[in-house]
């Protein structure tokens, strides 16, 4: 196995505790994105959002990348490692390049920079942990 492919499993492996963490505990993912429940009365819960997209959305879609990952490294097919971490590693990309925009437009709707300006790099290097199989070809 190429170190490239550890450094991917190992980041794919922290978005899926990060996934398992809010499928356990929505409150938790609720202080990790800065997001709350709907305060509205009438409207009560939200916790199924947290537990979808930040529970099991990121539990298995990183720990399907990590199965695909280990299945085509036992292959000796290196290309094919590549393919299989990109989509990932682009989606974590994105949510840094999002957060970049939010953070140089949207100014006073943010309620502080707060954690964006650590999230960015964060996000961004993930990324490119995850896309680590690439390294293969340099």
């Amino acid at each position: 196995m190429h170190y490239g492919e550890i450094i991917s499993l190992l980041a794919l492996g922290f978005g899926a505790i990060l996934g398992v963490m809010a499928l356990i505990s929505p409150r938790w993912a609720s202080g990790v994105v800065r997001l709350v429940e709907d305060p509205d009365p009438d409207k009560p819960g939200g916790y199924s959002e947290f537990r979808a997209t930040f529970g099991g959305f990121f539990m298995l879609s990183h720990m399907m990348t990590a199965a695909l990952l280990l299945t085509v490294s036992a292959s000796d097919v290196n290309l094919l490692s590549v393919l299989v971490v990109l989509p990932l590693a682009a989606a974590w990309m994105g949510a840094a390049l999002g957060r970049t925009v939010s953070l140089l437009v949207d100014g006073s709707k943010n309620r502080s920079n707060g954690m964006i300006p650590v999230w960015i790099p964060m996000e961004f290097l993930v990324g490119l942990a995850i896309a680590a199989p690439l390294l293969q070809f340099l």
